[in-house]
């Protein structure tokens, strides 16, 4: 995934940089797509490996005060920046191209550091996309006006680059779906249901190999070349489309055909068909028609019928191609029920019991594990937090329609102005409470196990937090008895 968000990102960028260099500077860019497709997943990959090295030391950072730039983002900066002034060494007497690296390796530091903090958030990967189409349709426009004398035109490389921006947005949004959707069916227990996002993953993954190898041919391989080598392939992508059409023409001609049998076989509602007579001599232009009160005339009912009759028959047809489609996937169904049947025949009663004696057993021994390790766990630890809360007064108390992120900010909101400050060396309540709900969000939901260090964390400053919350809340409102907890509609807070 970070490879294609990169992949997509990158044609905008280089597209907004050809047309500003060739446009407004009369300059040439040095900058090529490869070059900041590595810089934007080189960038991604160190920002991953800081922010997952930190989480396995134990190092909790409060997000909310701002952004924090250590030494090994700036060891970072400064190799990406050393990379590209050594494999772009012919561009560094180009002040624009020296301006262009800083703004591209601080620009993609601060992007990695954004998703890597959110672990590939389908809204930051979808606002990418929309930028990148907006830079894709101003850089359009611009090239309108370009002057028709000129030697180089940014519609080239804008036909080359589109369907790399489409496809690769696509795979990096659909490699995210594809994530969130197995993360919610751990949360759920269903094993099972992995099956299908499993050949969708497949599927998503050779389609990406493909576009990396084309990317990569369209960079390396010179035009004539490509040319000739694809030359087989459009020869067979016409002669399927000339089948195809052919195969188009014959139902066409065929429903035609039955159509005009249809209506032959109906001309006796409208009277005898009329047989031509050879004249025998030139026939008197006065007496050629008849009287208007004297001409045959069809009732308006029967041609009404007759385009109703069509209709009904092509209607019948569809209908019947439906119900042989639907019937044939049922009939497909019931034969792997069928077959699951008869396997299931095929075993003997008493190893069908003893198999599900074992399977009981065993889930009571899981449940049993469960509980035994449910004890330490952080949803325990969060549940009673909130049970001590509700204990401190009506005010402080978690709601029913509450989620935790929303009780975290209005405890927050509430304890703000009535804490004293923290004493030197110690994290602040808003950092212990937000490590708490985030470690509790990610053990209920994420089905994800705690670190030690993050346990050791909230076992160590969680009882400080709380005292404080206890010593300095006072409930202003009628006091509350104590109530046993009530799971929500969220879960267990």
């Amino acid at each position: 995934m970070p490879i294609a968000s990169a992949l997509m990102e990158a044609q905008p960028i280089y597209l907004f940089l050809q047309l500003l260099f060739r446009r407004f500077t009369d300059s040439y860019n040095y900058l090529d797509v490869g070059s900041i497709t590595l810089v934007l997943l080189g960038l991604h990959w160190w920002a991953i490996w800081d922010f997952y090295g930190r989480e396995r030391r134990g190092e909790k950072w409060d997000y909310n005060a701002g952004l924090r730039v250590t030494w090994f983002d700036a060891l970072a900066i400064v190799l990406a920046l050393l990379i590209l002034g050594l494999t772009h060494w012919y561009a560094i007497d180009n002040t624009y191209v020296i301006i262009l690296m800083l703004i591209l390796v601080v620009g993609g530091w601060k992007r990695s550091v954004d998703r890597a903090r959110s672990a590939f958030n389908e809204e930051q990967l979808i606002l990418a996309f929309k930028i990148g189409l907006g830079v894709l349709m101003a850089v359009l426009v611009l090239s309108l006006f370009q002057d028709q004398e000129a030697g180089y035109s940014v519609l080239d490389d804008v036909l080359n680059h589109l369907p790399i921006f489409f496809l690769s947005g696509f795979i990096a949004l659909s490699f995210t779906r594809v994530g969130a959707a197995r993360k919610e069916q751990a949360r759920h227990g269903q094993s099972y249901a992995g099956e299908g996002s499993n050949k969708w993953v497949k599927a998503l993954t050779s389609i990406w190999l493909l576009l990396i190898v084309m990317s990569i041919a369209f960079e390396v391989v010179p035009g004539d070349v490509l040319l000739l080598l694809l030359s087989p392939f459009w020869w067979l992508f016409g002669l399927l489309a000339s089948a195809l059409l052919f195969v188009i023409n014959i139902v066409v001609y065929a429903i035609a055909v039955i159509l005009n049998w249809l209506l032959t076989q109906l001309t006796h509602l409208v009277g005898k068909p009329v047989i031509p007579l050879i004249p025998t001599h030139m026939p008197d232009r006065s007496k050629l028609l008849p009287p208007l009160d004297r001409q045959h005339h069809i009732p308006p009912i029967i041609t009404l019928s007759l385009d109703l009759l069509v209709i009904a028959i092509v209607v019948a047809l569809l209908l019947a191609l439906i119900f042989f489609m639907r019937k044939r996937r049922v009939a497909a169904v019931e034969k792997t029920l069928a077959d699951e049947d008869e396997i299931r025949e095929g075993l003997d009663v008493q190893q069908i019991r003893q198999e599900r004696r074992l399977e009981r057993r065993q889930r009571r021994i899981d449940t049993t594990e469960s509980e035994a390790l449910a004890t330490a766990s952080v949803r325990v630890r969060y549940r009673a937090f909130l049970q001590a809360m509700a204990e401190q007064g009506s005010a402080f108390e978690h709601r029913k329609q509450e989620t935790p992120l929303e009780y975290q900010k209005r405890l927050l909101a509430l304890a703000q102005a009535k804490l004293p400050a923290e004493a030197s060396g110690q994290p602040s309540d808003p950092a212990i409470l937000a490590e708490l709900t985030q470690a509790y969000n990610q053990e209920r939901y994420g089905a994800k196990e705690t670190a030690s260090e993050r346990l050791n964390y909230l076992k160590q400053w969680v009882p400080h937090l709380l005292q404080r919350l206890k010593t300095h809340l006072v409930n202003t409102s009628a006091p509350t008895q104590k109530h046993p907890y009530q799971p929500s509609r969220w879960g267990e807070d």
